[in-house]
């Protein structure tokens, strides 16, 4: 069923004007579920200004205990996790909010683990650039990521964010695609002959899963490729390292010497006297 006929289904159910989140008949603005709990405790994002954390994880345990009691729970969140495509891009119906028990990030997390279903495959012209083509070629012949890599033309990082690529524009779930699945959906959309494909055990992962950051002393986190890379296959020559300009230190100009005034006894007499 898509979103308009789950949101029909939400609304006709018997027991949806028991909904907890109904406005209370008796208290305005509160929630027929609990009315010491505002209307609006579904929908923080609509607030204005910012929400203490505290206040935050308040309302929304309080509106969860109210959507885990509510007649209509199970309706709710069906309409709510549906997904819409508009313009070739797949959404969630609600994609805001507390929706039948569940907060607005755990129903994205959710999403997000099953888009693949429901996504529109990606046009072939994005899948046919000369990397991505090479890296697929090179995946139908060899199993290891090192042996892709290789007779891609590429270093390892780039081949493996390439599968990964192939796996998200041909609807598969990169936690479970195997190669074996990715290479089939490749053959089918015409970027692969089928006849060049050797086969495994099907135990293969069509990503190779990430290699573990290193630690240590001494140790140098790698980085995501640039997109230079990425459409060239090769990194980049390492830019020149600039040579430091000598700083010129300005010496102090010596300061000329004092002229000494003779010294002129207060009582020349006495100075007369002494000399005599």
């Amino acid at each position: 069923m898509d979103s308009k006929a789950l949101k029909q289904v939400w609304e006709e159910h018997p027991h949806f004007r028991y909904r907890g989140c109904a406005p209370d008949a008796d208290v305005p603005g509160m929630a027929a579920g609990d009315p010491s709990l505002s209307l609006d405790a579904w929908h923080g994002e609509d607030r204005d200004g910012s929400e203490p954390q505290r206040d935050r994880l308040a309302r929304e345990q309080a509106a969860v205990e109210v959507c885990l009691g509510c007649p209509v729970m199970v309706q709710c969140a069906a309409y709510a996790n549906s997904v819409v495509v508009e313009d070739g891009k797949a959404r969630l119906a609600e994609p805001d909010g507390i929706w039948g028990g569940e907060l607005a990030l755990e129903r994205h997390r959710a999403f997000i683990r099953r888009r693949h279903e429901v996504a529109v495959p990606a046009p072939a012209r994005q899948m046919r650039t000369p990397q991505r083509l090479r890296v697929l070629e090179a995946l139908a012949v060899h199993v290891t990521a090192e042996a892709v890599a290789q007779a891609a033309g590429v270093d390892v990082r780039t081949a493996n964010w390439q599968r990964s690529r192939l796996v998200t524009q041909l609807n598969l779930d990169k936690e479970s695609a195997t190669r074996r699945e990715l290479l089939a959906a490749a053959v089918d959309r015409g970027l692969l002959d089928a006849a060049v494909v050797v086969a495994d055990d099907g135990r293969v992962p069509a990503v190779p899963p990430p290699a573990p950051k290193p630690s240590g002393p001494g140790a140098v986190e790698s980085v995501e490729p640039t997109q230079l890379e990425l459409w060239s296959g090769a990194l980049p020559p390492a830019a020149p390292v600039p040579r430091p300009r000598p700083v010129r230190v300005q010496r102090p100009l010596p300061r000329p010497a004092r002229a000494v005034a003779p010294v002129v006894p207060l009582f020349p007499n006495q100075a007369l006297e002494a000399a005599a």
